[in-house]
């Protein structure tokens, strides 16, 4: 197309316009490209959007999936023997030591316990039984396993303040 044949045509188009004809029409059909065209963008973006909307679905029903396995699961511990175990092995490596105090003292001169310390150390005692108990419950409790050897050290001191030393020369 030369520039005077458009020149012509935008002429004649401002003249129709400003005279208050209709609209120009185009020269060939164009909806049925256009039409074409939304169609395979639309077929596109559904083929797309289906994707991902299904691998959103398998998703949302594998993390369901692993929630509701995991809080059906019975509440099985893998630590529990091996707190189990250090348990035992603390309570009875406590008991040796206690045993040892009194041999100790009893052989040296220990005058034997006095009414208040025999109900404190049940007292202990008791104490020491529930703290291991609620351990075998929860064994990853940081405080209570402090406890029980604060527990411990308390009941070997209460034994050892009431070492009694018989003769003057052994006390220097």
């Amino acid at each position: 197309m030369s520039n005077s044949t458009a020149s012509n045509k935008l002429d004649r188009l401002i003249n129709d316009a400003a005279n208050g004809n209709a609209a120009p029409a185009p020269e060939r059909e164009l909806w049925t490209g256009i039409e074409h065209s939304l169609a395979r963008r639309q077929q596109r973006s559904s083929k797309w959007l289906n994707w991902v909307w299904a691998s959103a679905a398998c998703m949302v029903l594998a993390v369901g999936g692993v929630t509701f396995m995991s809080l059906q699961a019975p509440a099985v511990n893998p630590e529990q023997p091996a707190a189990s175990a250090l348990l035992t092995y603390m309570n009875k490596q406590h008991e040796q030591q206690r045993q040892f105090v009194l041999t100790q003292y009893q052989a040296v001169g220990w005058n034997g316990e006095s009414e208040f310390v025999a109900a404190e150390i049940e007292q202990i005692r008791a104490s020491i039984d529930e703290v291991s108990a609620q351990l075998m419950t929860e064994p990853n409790n940081q405080a209570l396993w402090q406890l029980l050897q604060w527990l411990h050290s308390k009941e070997l001191e209460l034994l050892e303040s009431q070492f009694v030393v018989s003769d003057k020369l052994q006390q220097l």
